[in-house]
């Protein structure tokens, strides 16, 4: 009796730690890009060489039952447009909890207006071209254009090329507890390719743009964040 007791014992013991290790190490149903209010991420790095720091932050959010709109400010690229550079206002648009959609220009204000008419049907909301996330599992994940995704020579859509463990001890602000996963993206074109690193529950952590055909270079990393557990 003793035996089967203590055997018993160990197997609610592992049983836990069997289960989380079949999920992976991100945290159960953590959002690619997690979406509150107030919510801010500030990066450091160079851009051809030279420090800059920048912010992206929520502006707003708009929730109608499927779907998950986001007003946004800032994005990587910003820096990217010269000494005057102004962080640009996008929108984030997520559809259930798998597809993230960047939206931009006048197509903000449309998407914004379906989301808070009741009643309206919603579609022709985004295309494919849109896709800027999904949900991540694994290397070897892929998603994008349709028309693009048949390629032989992997470019012209999203591909996650890494996945590592994240330490997130270096980050400011963070409130949330590990462990975490952190997925490597890469966008490549015939001139250019941008590798974005990706939190599942922090969001973006890195963000690499290289041009293959002059010497512009972009890299910064994830320096602070406000996010905290729900």
């Amino acid at each position: 009796m003793k035996r089967k007791k203590s055997f018993v014992n160990l197997i609610i013991l592992i049983l836990p730690a069997l289960l989380y290790s079949c999920q992976g190490r991100s945290p159960y149903n953590a959002q690619a890009f997690p979406l509150r209010n107030e919510y801010h991420w500030d990066f450091s790095g160079k851009y051809n060489q030279k420090a800059v720091s920048f912010r992206i932050e929520v502006r707003n959010v708009i929730r109608k039952k499927s779907l998950t709109f986001a007003l946004m400010r800032g994005f990587p690229t910003d820096v990217m447009s010269g000494d005057d550079w102004e962080a640009s206002s996008w929108g984030l648009l997520v559809a259930g909890s798998e597809h993230y959609y960047r939206i931009s220009g006048p197509r903000i204000d449309s998407v914004i207006k379906k989301m808070n008419i009741d009643g309206v049907v919603m579609t022709d909301m985004v295309t494919d071209a849109d896709l800027f996330l999904e949900t991540l599992y694994d290397t070897g994940q892929t998603f994008g254009e349709a028309a693009q995704l048949t390629r032989d020579d992997g470019n012209y859509y999203w591909r996650v090329i890494g996945k590592s463990a994240f330490d997130p001890s270096a980050i400011k602000g963070l409130r949330i507890t590990g462990p975490f996963d952190q997925y490597t993206l890469s966008y490549r074109t015939q001139p250019d390719e941008t590798l974005m690193d990706i939190v599942p529950g922090i969001g973006i952590t890195r963000y690499r743009y290289t041009h293959h055909g002059t010497s512009e270079e972009l890299d910064l990393r994830l320096t602070s964040s406000n996010i905290r557990e729900k």
